[in-house]
């Protein structure tokens, strides 16, 4: 009889080996971010996507096995290349393993399959569907390893659906798991996510973590070799420097992870880190820059059934025109991305694209459109905001008061254009730094202008906006490395 073995290091399968060998081949470079080579460890028991796995003669736990590694691949090669249907078929080749699954009685398996489907649900936006089977999935996973991977999937639908406070809960309960475990993916996975929400949640020592937090991911997945995972800690890294106003220092970051994506022919993610840079060049005021990138990065995600990353993409297009004050083209393109989010079921982001409509392009709306997006904006936010989302809600409500039929003093007293000039530019400094909680240099940074400046317009100006400033005091080194 011939020896059928697996080769450890690269995960690839001799010829003639049979079902089982071929599947943990194909797993083990799926796990790596080696999805076309996971495919064709798969040999002629798969033709690659689109296609069905060939089970036709096999066991019944071979056929669930394949049927399982055929779809989670799906899944993952329909993301990086964007293929329209993929997520669709994913699902359902993952669906019909999970009843095999359900009847052979392999629980870990089990669980595989089902945290697997919740993944091509978040892809899809359906974040309700995909809480609902990572849920499953771990109420059947008992091995360390398997818990680990649900819990720090589940937190991509909460961290995707502003949840931060759950999201950090869901970690908390994987931190137990993290001696148990000696696969340094989902390791660098767990500290990955943790990095992102101390991005989301803002703040110089939130960003402090994030760097800390993506430090360890990069180094599991620099052991792990896991070049995807690293080029999305590259990602966060850019991200991080944005909010920071070190904008040269996130393209770095960003150059780096578009050129790894691009090497790797993964188109989604790229358009992501693509959607990124363009919000850098909006940061920059760059705005026909970030307007072609932002367009290349709805392009790509067009295609594909990640509506929440395209609703991004296009708010980012969005924001670029309003900026360069193409303001019909930029709220054609808002509405489209408002309805795609709410289609997806993420109405928390076609609350937030509401938001950024009143704030980029209020000057072009009828009083009565301004009332209407603020009153859908509300409603879709629900009542767990975010501090971010709370302030900017609060800031559009006062907009929507002031056009409505009784709170139009503009068109009751008129006033002179300095007057009204004087008006707008307090206004324009308060909402900064509310924005900013207080800061006045963050304040300044949003407005373009030097931390100086704003405090000698405020100092003579507008002496009414010295309460809104926050106390000065004084603050602990940053452990981020001045250049």
């Amino acid at each position: 009889m011939e020896t059928k073995t697996l080769n450890q290091t690269t995960g690839q399968v001799r010829a003639g080996e049979g079902v089982a060998q071929r599947c943990a081949a194909a797993t083990k470079l799926m796990r790596t971010g080696e999805y076309e080579a996971g495919c064709e460890a798969l040999g002629d028991l798969w033709g690659g996507l689109g296609e069905r796995p060939r089970v036709e003669g096999l066991s019944p736990t071979d056929q669930a096995e394949v049927l399982l590694r055929a779809g989670a691949l799906s899944g993952w090669l329909g993301s990086s290349s964007q293929a329209p249907g993929a997520q669709a078929l994913a699902k359902d080749l993952i669906s019909e393993s999970i009843r095999a699954f359900e009847k052979l009685g392999p629980q870990e398996r089990l669980a595989e399959a089902q945290s697997d489907l919740g993944l091509c649900y978040w892809r899809e936006g359906a974040m309700d569907e995909a809480r609902v089977w990572f849920r499953e999935a771990f109420s059947n996973a008992s091995e360390p390893a398997n818990r680990l991977r649900i819990l720090v999937r589940s937190t991509t639908v909460e961290i995707s659906s502003n949840q931060l406070d759950t999201a950090l809960a869901l970690l908390g309960q994987a931190s137990p798991l993290l001696d148990h475990v000696e696969d340094d993916v989902p390791l660098g996975c767990y500290y990955m996510q943790r990095a992102i929400i101390f991005k989301r949640l803002g703040g110089a020592e939130n960003q402090d973590r994030a760097l800390i937090e993506n430090a360890a991911a990069s180094f599991h997945f620099e052991k792990a070799n896991h070049r995807r995972y690293f080029g999305r800690v590259e990602n966060t890294m850019g991200n991080i420097h944005l909010q920071l106003g070190r904008h040269e220092e996130a393209l770095e970051h960003l150059e780096r992870a578009r050129h790894t994506f691009v090497t790797l022919g993964d188109v989604g993610t790229a358009a992501q880190v693509n959607d990124t840079r363009a919000r850098v060049f909006i940061a920059q005021g760059r705005y026909v820059d970030a307007e072609k990138i932002a367009f290349s990065a709805a392009s790509a995600l067009e295609a594909g059934g990640e509506q929440s990353l395209l609703a991004d993409a296009l708010e980012t297009q969005a924001v670029a025109l309003a900026r360069m004050g193409r303001f019909q083209s930029a709220l054609g393109i808002f509405k489209r991305a408002a309805h795609i989010a709410e289609t997806a079921g993420n109405s928390r982001l076609s609350g937030e694209i509401s938001l950024t409509i009143l704030e980029e392009v209020k000057s072009f709306l009828a009083p009565s459109e301004i009332c209407s997006t603020y009153q859908e904006a509300d409603q879709k936010l629900g009542e767990q905001l975010s501090p971010a989302n709370a302030v900017r809600l609060r800031l559009c409500a006062r907009l929507a008061f002031a056009n409505s039929a009784t709170g139009k003093a503009e068109e009751t007293t008129p006033t002179s254009f300095e007057e009204e000039v004087h008006k707008r530019e307090s206004e324009l400094i308060r909402a900064a730094l509310e924005t900013a909680g207080g800061s006045v240099t963050r304040a300044a940074r949003t407005l373009k202008l030097t931390h100086q400046g704003l405090c000698y317009i405020i100092n003579h100006r507008h002496k009414d906006l010295l309460g809104a400033r926050a106390p000065i005091r004084v603050r602990r080194k940053s452990i981020i490395k001045k250049r």
